[in-house]
């Protein structure tokens, strides 16, 4: 008579996981906490050699920190950019390609099961989009903030 019981709730605890709209699927949460432990520890290296600011005891990275990353306009070779130029305001909705117009999937992984599934994928665009819209390579804390943004972004 426990078989089925216990059949049960192993079906339950397989199916947790599953991608369900508004939700970060395990997947992409195991990533994204992954990445805010590489860049706690970069963060504190680099707020040590004075490149950056850091995460210290009682800060962490914040949600407010990455929106305001996240819609801030960059001038840059008399161009205005924003990461919220090609991928709009809320970071749930499809957006556009500035240049090619080709349509974007959502960035937030609530709204995309396929955002922040792959640690070297997102340093990839990391990189390139930093480079495109700083002319540099992100912080660490810049980076963990906007990655606890999109966290928060249901």
């Amino acid at each position: 008579m426990k078989k089925p019981y216990l059949l049960l709730a192993l079906v339950g605890l397989i199916a947790f996981p599953v991608h369900a709209e508004g939700n970060i699927s395990a997947k992409q949460s195991e990533v994204m906490n992954k990445l805010l432990a590489i860049y706690a520890e970069k963060a504190r290296v680099e707020k040590k050699e004075g490149k950056g600011q850091g995460v210290v005891s009682g800060k962490s990275f914040t949600a407010a920190v990455g929106r305001e990353f996240f819609l801030v306009r960059r001038t840059w070779q008399r161009h205005d950019f924003t990461c919220s130029g090609c991928h709009t305001d809320d970071p749930r909705k499809e957006g556009k390609h500035i240049e090619a117009k080709v349509p974007i999937k959502p960035l937030a992984p609530s709204a995309n099961p396929e955002r922040f599934i792959d640690v070297q994928k997102v340093e990839s665009n990391f990189t390139a989009h930093c480079m495109d819209l700083y002319g540099r390579e992100c912080r660490a804390y810049e980076k963990g903030s906007f990655i606890a943004y999109l966290m928060s972004v249901k």
